[in-house]
């Protein structure tokens, strides 16, 4: 991306400044000796991304806090960095890229030949395509794990679309060059990619409800309860939204999903109630978040939650590093 050359500094606070400039306010020193020290930023805007590239050409600690208005996707091209957003540190080099909450506090040592692409994704953005793709009203914000493994498995395909994305760019096609709609398909593909095969909070959401070819009737109750699954809600309500008797609603629900509206609901629901643990600070007691995902039988929800993923949800929390003191005198 030399075409989109932002600045080539030797001075460390300007470098600091002008690198702020495109992402955030952030603390900038050498880790260790700064021979050698020459920033290089290359930036290429889009709607709601920018590409990036970026080095340092000396070890430097980067401490920016929290992002607060975007997501951060590094990947290295050579070397390696070593990155904690929230409380764990995780390696990062070719083979690993790491994602950055804008939520969680982050602090970075780059080493002397970390070179990064890095794709800034604006919040906002992220998380509308995440409410429509999820078909659910999300109160918290969507929390990536930090570790982004692109050498193999689900976020390898997506590595090599963002790559082509890059190169396309280099050779002034792609951003830039796009036209605005073509730009809105790449960005949204791109952001998509990544809430589907990177590990969040929300990634158990994204799985398809709606097999094609489920009738109107069908996909207006589907709507209704996914825009009211906290609310009390009754199959006749349900039935009535659609604009269908209670038998063509259940009849419909079994030739579509295999189960009837109720069992739609509640895993629905149960969904939302992991969604809210692994997003819902550590006071938040695991009651309230059963009552805030639909649910009034404590007892009868952790039984449910166990059912659906093996697991209790006390140790949804403590795997988030959430762990609540009160549960097993809440759930017996």
């Amino acid at each position: 991306m030399r075409a989109w050359r932002q600045f080539h500094s030797r001075d460390i606070d300007e470098a600091r400044s002008l690198v702020a400039q495109k992402f955030c306010d952030h603390r900038l020193q050498p880790a260790g000796r700064s021979l050698g020290f020459g920033t290089r930023h290359n930036h290429v805007p889009g709607r709601s991304l920018s590409l990036n590239y970026l080095c340092y050409g000396s070890a430097v600690q980067i401490d920016p806090g929290e992002l607060q208005d975007f997501y951060l996707v590094q990947m290295p091209l050579s070397g390696a960095a070593v990155v904690a957003n929230g409380a764990a540190a995780v390696g990062s080099n070719i083979r690993q890229a790491t994602v950055l909450n804008p939520t969680r506090v982050t602090q970075m040592t780059w080493q002397a030949d970390c070179r990064m692409l890095l794709l800034q994704i604006d919040r906002n953005a992220l998380h509308s395509i995440a409410e429509r793709a999820s078909g659910l009203p999300l109160s918290e914000p969507v929390v990536f794990d930090t570790a982004a493994p692109i050498s193999t498995g689900p976020l390898h395909d997506w590595a090599r679309q963002f790559i082509a994305c890059v190169r396309a760019t280099d050779a002034q096609v792609g951003f830039g060059h796009w036209g605005a709609l073509q730009q809105q398909v790449i960005e949204e593909q791109l952001i998509l990619g990544l809430l589907t095969h990177q590990q969040s909070n929300i990634r158990h959401l994204l799985s398809p409800r709606a097999p094609l070819g489920s009738s109107l009737q069908i996909r207006r109750a589907q709507d209704y309860i996914h825009a009211n699954a906290a609310e009390p809600l009754t199959v006749s309500a349900i039935a009535a939204e659609a604009g269908c008797s209670i038998r063509t609603l259940q009849t419909g629900f079994r030739q579509h999903f295999g189960l009837t509206p109720v069992e739609y609901l509640r895993d629905l629901r149960l969904d939302l109630a992991r969604y809210l643990l692994l997003s819902r600070p550590a006071g938040t007691p695991v009651s309230s978040i059963a009552y805030d995902s639909g649910f009034s039988h404590l007892g009868r929800f952790s039984q449910l939650y166990r059912a659906r993923f093996g697991e209790l949800p006390s140790t949804t929390r403590a795997a988030n590093g959430f762990p609540d003191q009160t549960e097993q005198s809440t759930f017996p």
